[in-house]
Formats: structure tokens, C-alpha cells, sequence
């Protein structure tokens, strides 16, 4: 296996024996870790389980969490035109101004449902209707993508984005939403040691295995055809059974003799990256939320997190911590985002500057699979070619796709079963 998040340590598991674990970084878990400082702990943006799989919910809750867990209800806000409001947005109007709300019923009756669905606006105007879109998910997923949703292919929300019946729209203006829209209603997080607790539990199982696990090994190049890879070291390594969880255009890049069509495609597999600005302060009093979405232009950012509101072990006594998330591709000025970040957390009324304790920026530089248009073909061509060699991908960036921890660890277990 190369790479050891939990894909990885998934493929491993399933394994069980006589595996190779390469990891590039000095610890296992990938993007699910969690890093401490003064006090206040904060995950590589919000990780948060869902799990649906009978076997994993039982792995999670038995064994690799096992008496360390919170069930958690969601409280995810909105925070549009001056007001709060639940999340999903869809399901939640109640509150919002009156021509707001009447933009969204309008539009969302005389939506037109068929037609060819040619972008990720068709398929929001097909679904919501105009007043949604202008509203919230056209601006919300512009600033997410950092392109316009025209630029986006229609399989880019998939299973992620509820959607609405006209009574569920209806109920939800007058203020009779229900509870529970969405995939992510409830959801699992550690009693301690953050998200890496999860990466923590599963990697002490995996060390437990007859395989060998490798920190600190760095994959520089792959030969298919000869089964050989080499490391940062300069050692070459032959393999017989072969797991990728790297990102797919990095997998790419590492290719010996590679085909120029293949190469060709990996170039037009981007990403979106993100830098996190964590900010830890004592309580300051205002909403109170797990996370809140920021669609409107002038808030830069497009989400703040709240992981003290979550667990109150992230955060010392008395405190709260955010985490705003900026999307970009290219780079960013850090010191700007702080600045952007704390502004607009004063605006929401959410701290008080002369009670901070902390605040940093950092960047994770393959954050989201950009869905355009040239996303679904490319991806097809560099899977085929890894594929024609009996390579197995697993994971949110080695299958180059939108997906969640969850996800990560069944296409885990999935490649492992494939190479039995």
C-alpha cells in the first residue's frame, strides 16, 4: 500500500498479512489528524463521522473508538443577508427576508424538472429552482470551487445535496421545518484525542498484523510494467499486489514510460486547496453552531467551524475555538486570511479581539476534487491505465472523488478484497 491514511490502513486491515505500508509523512492517518496547541485542539478542518456500513459502524464503535465516543446532533447554520438560519437552506427559509423567501417558493414551483442536465447550474436550477440558486448555491459552491457553476460537471454534488419536497419547502418558510435533513444529521466524534483518535485506534490494529508499516517512506517512482517503485531513500522495492491512496495527478506524476495520453489527462485533474485559520479566544458569547456557511461575497471565507461546540474538551475552560476554511487555487497570503478571518468573526458578533489566545493559518493543498468538465474522462483515463496493470485506488484522492471518512475506509477494504 502506498499511502497511510485510512485507506490505506483500511487495505491493510483487510489484508491482514504479508502487506507493505508506505506512508510519506513521519505518522500514519493522513488529513485525519488532529494537532494541539496551547490548549486548544484542532483536526485538519472538520471531520466528522458518518457511518452506515454495518461492519464499520461496529469496527468504529467496538474497537478503534471503543468507549470513546460522542453522538453528536448536528447545528449547522446560515449566515446570509444579516440573519442566521438552519441548515440545509432549502429546508430552512424561516427567517430570511420576505422577497428572499418568495424568490425561493417561486422559483422552486416553476423549476423546470426535465431536460438534459448539461452543469452543475442546470442540475441546481432543475432541482431548486432560481430563487435557491441566486440565494445560496450558486454563490456558496462558486466560492467553494472557485468557479462558476457553468465551469462545474452535474455529478458534483451527488448523494451530498438534499433535496426538498414542496411541502418540506413550505414548512420550512413558515418555520415547520423537521429535523434531520441531509446526510450528515447526526454524526460521531471522539470523547478525546480528536478525529486522529480514529487514525490512532485503526493504525494500532494494523501494527498488530503480520505486514510492515513504513513512516517516513517517500514513493519517488513507479514502474508498472517491471512492479518496482523507488523511494526518496534511492531503495527500490518490488511489488506483486499494488494500493494507491495518493492523490491520482500525483500517482501520475510518479509514472515510469507513462503513456503521453495518460499523462495528458492526469494534467487536467485539478483541485481546490484550502487554507484553515484557527483561532482560539475566550467565550465571547454570540450563535452558537458546529459549523456555519457563508455564501455571500463579502464574507471571503465559505464555512467557520466551531470544533469546541462539538467536544468542549477541543477548547481549555472557558474558551471557543473556529476554524474558518478560504478556498483557493494558487497561493494566499496567511497573514491576510487571519486578518480576513478575525474580521469577519467580530462581524458575526462570535469574538472579542482583545480576548484572543491564538491564531495561525495553514494550508492543505489538495483539499477538494474540482468537478469541471474535463474531471470525469481524465479520471477514467488514469484509472484504466492503473487498472491495465492490476493496480487497485482507494480513498477520497486516490479515486479522485468527493467522498467521506467513511468512504475512505470501505474503498480501503474494497481494493484489499479486490486483490484476494
Amino acid at each position: 500500500m502506498v499511502g497511510g491514511g485510512l485507506a490505506g490502513l483500511s487495505a491493510a486491515r483487510e489484508l491482514g498479512r504479508e502487506f507493505v505500508l508506505l506512508e510519506a509523512e513521519d505518522r500514519l492517518g493522513g488529513l485525519c489528524r488532529t494537532e494541539q496547541v496551547g490548549g486548544f485542539s484542532f483536526d485538519w478542518t472538520g471531520h466528522w463521522l458518518h457511518a452506515r456500513d454495518p461492519e464499520m459502524r461496529e469496527l468504529i464503535a467496538r474497537k478503534w473508538l471503543a468507549g470513546n465516543l460522542l453522538e453528536v446532533q448536528r447545528r449547522a447554520l446560515i449566515y446570509s443577508e444579516g440573519v442566521w438560519t438552519r441548515f440545509p437552506y432549502q429546508f430552512n427559509l424561516h427567517g430570511l427576508p420576505a422577497q428572499t423567501i418568495a424568490d425561493c417558493i417561486i422559483g422552486f414551483v416553476r423549476a423546470a424538472k426535465e431536460g438534459e442536465l448539461g452543469n452543475a447550474a442546470d442540475y441546481i436550477l432543475r432541482h431548486l429552482g432560481r430563487g435557491f440558486a441566486e440565494h445560496f448555491m450558486f454563490p456558496y459552491n462558486e466560492k467553494l470551487y472557485t468557479v462558476n457553476c457553468e465551469e462545474l460537471s452535474p455529478e458534483w454534488g451527488g448523494r451530498f445535496i438534499p433535496r426538498p419536497s414542496l411541502e418540506e419547502v413550505v414548512r420550512g418558510a413558515l418555520g415547520l421545518a423537521g429535523e434531520g435533513a441531509g446526510y450528515n444529521a447526526t454524526f460521531w466524534y471522539p470523547k478525546s484525542g480528536g478525529i486522529e483518535a480514529l487514525a490512532v485506534g485503526l493504525a494500532a490494529e494494523v501494527r498488530g498484523l503480520p505486514g510492515e508499516v513504513r513512516t517516513g517512506a517517500r514513493v519517488t517512482a513507479l514502474d508498472l510494467a517491471a512492479r518496482r517503485l523507488r523511494l526518496s531513500s534511492g531503495e527500490e522495492l518490488p511489488w506483486d499486489r499494488l494500493v494507491l491512496t495518493a492523490p491520482l495527478p500525483a500517482v501520475a506524476r510518479l509514472l515510469v514510460d507513462v503513456p503521453v495520453a495518460v499523462r495528458e489527462a492526469a494534467d487536467k485533474l485539478r483541485a481546490v486547496s484550502v487554507t484553515v485559520v484557527e483561532i482560539g479566544a475566550e467565550d465571547a458569547g454570540g450563535e452558537r453552531f458546529h459549523w456555519a456557511y457563508f455564501p455571500e461575497k463579502r464574507f471571503p471565507f465559505y464555512r467557520i467551524g466551531s470544533p469546541s461546540e462539538v467536544n468542549p474538551a477541543l477548547a481549555p475552560s472557558g474558551c471557543r475555538s473556529f476554524a474558518v476554511e478560504f478556498a483557493h487555487r494558487g497561493a494566499v497570503d496567511p497573514a491576510l486570511s487571519i486578518e480576513q478571518a478575525l474580521r469577519g468573526l467580530e462581524e458575526c458578533k462570535l469574538i472579542d479581539r482583545r480576548r484572543l489566545r491564538l491564531q495561525r493559518a495553514r494550508t492543505i493543498p489538495v483539499a477538494y476534487v474540482l468537478f469541471d468538465h474535463e474531471h470525469a474522462k481524465a479520471r477514467a483515463v488514469v484509472l484504466a491505465h492503473l487498472a491495465s496493470f492490476g493496480v487497485e485506488v482507494a480513498g477520497r484522492y486516490g479515486r479522485w472523488e468527493y467522498s467521506s471518512m467513511e468512504d475512505a475506509l470501505l474503498t480501503g477494504r474494497e481494493a484489499a478484497r479486490n486483490l484476494s
